[in-house]
């Protein structure tokens, strides 16, 4: 091979890897930032249940279960 082939070689080489550089460094920082969905509050207490409690009728059941 000529000096010439080699050289586009070497600078497709380069931008393939830069390429592939910028695209990892786009997909970590879409998922570094990424707010998870899905996730329901966890209850570490009965103190914090009640902020859990969305309609009349659960809160019924609790008061049922708490006497």
């Amino acid at each position: 091979m000529d000096k010439s082939t080699r050289t586009w070689q070497f600078i497709s080489f380069a931008l393939a890897v830069a390429l592939i550089a910028a695209l990892i460094g786009l997909h970590r920082r879409s998922t570094a930032y990424r707010p998870v969905t899905g996730a329901l509050p966890t209850v570490t207490s009965t103190a914090n249940f009640e902020h859990l409690v969305l309609s009349p009728n659960a809160r019924r059941a609790l008061e049922r279960y708490l006497l």
